[in-house]
Protein backbone atom coordinates (compact mmCIF):
# COMPACT_ATOMS: atom_id res chain seq x y z
CA UNK A 1 0.00 0.00 0.00
CA UNK A 2 1.36 3.39 -0.95
CA UNK A 3 2.49 5.84 1.70
CA UNK A 4 -0.11 8.34 0.51
CA UNK A 5 -2.88 6.06 1.70
CA UNK A 6 -1.96 6.79 5.32
CA UNK A 7 -1.60 10.55 5.06
CA UNK A 8 -4.10 13.10 6.26
CA UNK A 9 -6.64 12.54 3.51
CA UNK A 10 -5.14 9.78 1.40
CA UNK A 11 -4.84 11.79 -1.81
CA UNK A 12 -5.88 15.01 -3.48
CA UNK A 13 -9.07 13.27 -4.59
CA UNK A 14 -10.07 12.52 -1.01
CA UNK A 15 -9.42 16.13 0.00
CA UNK A 16 -12.00 17.07 -2.63
CA UNK A 17 -14.36 14.46 -1.22
CA UNK A 18 -14.02 15.86 2.31
CA UNK A 19 -15.10 19.25 0.95
CA UNK A 20 -18.10 17.80 -0.89
CA UNK A 21 -21.78 17.93 0.00
CA UNK A 22 -21.80 14.12 -0.12
CA UNK A 23 -19.36 13.98 2.81
CA UNK A 24 -21.27 16.69 4.68
CA UNK A 25 -24.51 14.73 4.42
CA UNK A 26 -22.76 11.43 5.25
CA UNK A 27 -21.18 12.98 8.34
CA UNK A 28 -24.52 14.32 9.60
CA UNK A 29 -26.17 10.95 8.90
CA UNK A 30 -23.45 9.08 10.85
CA UNK A 31 -23.96 11.20 13.97
CA UNK A 32 -27.76 11.02 13.65
CA UNK A 33 -27.79 7.24 13.21
CA UNK A 34 -25.30 6.66 16.02
CA UNK A 35 -27.38 8.70 18.44
CA UNK A 36 -30.61 7.07 17.23
CA UNK A 37 -29.05 3.69 18.11
CA UNK A 38 -28.64 4.94 21.68
CA UNK A 39 -24.92 5.72 21.63
CA UNK A 40 -23.39 9.12 22.30
CA UNK A 41 -20.41 9.62 19.96
CA UNK A 42 -17.20 10.21 21.93
CA UNK A 43 -13.48 10.52 21.30
CA UNK A 44 -11.91 7.14 22.15
CA UNK A 45 -8.82 8.88 23.57
CA UNK A 46 -10.22 11.46 25.99
CA UNK A 47 -13.88 10.47 26.12
CA UNK A 48 -15.25 13.91 25.27
CA UNK A 49 -18.73 13.44 23.82
CA UNK A 50 -20.52 15.17 20.98
CA UNK A 51 -22.90 16.70 23.52
CA UNK A 52 -19.97 18.11 25.55
CA UNK A 53 -17.89 19.34 22.63
CA UNK A 54 -20.65 20.46 20.30
CA UNK A 55 -18.79 18.90 17.39
CA UNK A 56 -16.45 16.00 16.75
CA UNK A 57 -14.38 15.04 13.72
CA UNK A 58 -14.91 11.72 11.96
CA UNK A 59 -11.73 9.85 11.07
CA UNK A 60 -11.80 7.45 8.11
CA UNK A 61 -10.34 4.06 8.93
CA UNK A 62 -10.24 3.65 5.17
CA UNK A 63 -12.00 5.12 2.17
CA UNK A 64 -13.68 1.99 0.84
CA UNK A 65 -17.16 2.96 -0.25
CA UNK A 66 -16.11 6.42 -1.39
CA UNK A 67 -16.39 6.80 -5.14
CA UNK A 68 -16.53 9.59 -7.66
CA UNK A 69 -18.76 9.27 -10.70
CA UNK A 70 -16.39 9.47 -13.69
CA UNK A 71 -19.01 11.24 -15.84
CA UNK A 72 -20.57 13.77 -13.48
CA UNK A 73 -17.75 14.07 -10.95
CA UNK A 74 -20.30 13.65 -8.14
CA UNK A 75 -19.05 11.95 -5.00
CA UNK A 76 -20.79 8.89 -3.55
CA UNK A 77 -20.45 8.56 0.22
CA UNK A 78 -21.00 4.90 1.00
CA UNK A 79 -18.56 4.29 3.83
CA UNK A 80 -19.85 1.82 6.37
CA UNK A 81 -20.52 3.23 9.83
CA UNK A 82 -17.74 1.03 11.20
CA UNK A 83 -15.22 2.77 8.92
CA UNK A 84 -15.70 6.10 10.70
CA UNK A 85 -14.33 6.96 14.15
CA UNK A 86 -15.40 10.03 16.13
CA UNK A 87 -12.53 12.06 17.57
CA UNK A 88 -12.08 15.42 19.21
CA UNK A 89 -10.20 17.84 16.95
CA UNK A 90 -7.00 17.79 19.04
CA UNK A 91 -6.71 14.01 19.04
CA UNK A 92 -7.70 13.74 15.38
CA UNK A 93 -4.91 16.15 14.47
CA UNK A 94 -2.49 14.23 16.69
CA UNK A 95 -3.50 10.96 14.98
CA UNK A 96 -2.83 12.44 11.55
CA UNK A 97 0.49 13.90 12.67
CA UNK A 98 1.52 10.37 13.65
CA UNK A 99 0.20 8.81 10.43
CA UNK A 100 2.00 11.43 8.35
CA UNK A 101 5.31 11.47 10.18
CA UNK A 102 6.16 7.94 11.23
CA UNK A 103 7.93 5.64 8.80
CA UNK A 104 6.96 2.81 11.14
CA UNK A 105 3.58 2.60 9.35
CA UNK A 106 4.89 2.28 5.79
CA UNK A 107 3.21 -0.69 4.17
CA UNK A 108 0.43 -0.82 6.76
CA UNK A 109 -3.19 -0.33 5.85
CA UNK A 110 -4.87 2.74 7.28
CA UNK A 111 -7.14 0.83 9.69
CA UNK A 112 -4.27 -1.11 11.26
CA UNK A 113 -2.11 1.99 11.69
CA UNK A 114 -5.04 3.97 13.14
CA UNK A 115 -5.89 1.28 15.69
CA UNK A 116 -2.28 1.08 16.90
CA UNK A 117 -1.83 4.86 17.11
CA UNK A 118 -5.13 5.38 18.92
CA UNK A 119 -4.25 2.62 21.42
CA UNK A 120 -0.92 4.37 22.11
CA UNK A 121 -2.69 7.72 22.47
CA UNK A 122 -5.13 6.21 24.99
CA UNK A 123 -2.27 4.78 27.06
CA UNK A 124 -0.47 8.15 27.07
CA UNK A 125 -3.68 9.98 27.95
CA UNK A 126 -4.35 7.68 30.93
CA UNK A 127 -0.82 8.14 32.26
CA UNK A 128 -1.10 11.94 32.35
CA UNK A 129 -1.54 13.39 35.84
CA UNK A 130 -4.99 14.80 36.52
Amino acid sequence: MARLSLTRTGSADYRDYLRSAAWGFRRVRWFRDTRAAGAEPACPVCGVTLAEAGTLDLHHLHYDGVHQDPVTGAWKARESDEDLMPMCRAHHEQLHASLDARKEYLGWDRRRATVLIVARMIRRHRKRPA
